[in-house]
């Protein structure tokens, strides 16, 4: 592969990983805030024992969840993308040698 080639791909990747960490501290906003209200439903559902704090605490713990696996996958992403990256970067010093 051409030195030009691994460059670009190199910038694009860099890109890419410099967006999923931005979307990655997002994402532990968004999970820290909703996990401190399902924290809240929770205490509010134990407390009150109605159906509809119940209900509540379950819709809340589920966003939570989904979140979480959100936040999983892009990880998962993130890493893939770093190791391509190094890889991009092996091949580059390869190929300057």
């Amino acid at each position: 592969m051409s030195s030009k080639t691994i460059e670009r791909q190199l910038r694009r990747t860099s890109q890419q990983i410099v967006a999923l960490r931005t979307e990655l501290v997002l994402l532990d906003e968004q999970w820290a805030h909703l996990s401190d209200e399902a924290d809240t439903a929770r205490l509010q559902s134990l407390v009150s024992e109605t159906p509809i704090s119940e209900r509540t605490h379950q819709r809340a713990a589920r966003h939570v969840e989904v979140i979480g696996q959100e936040r999983s996958q892009l990880a998962a992403r993130l890493g893939e993308l770093e190791c391509r990256q190094d890889a991009l970067l092996d091949q580059m010093s390869g190929s300057s040698r």
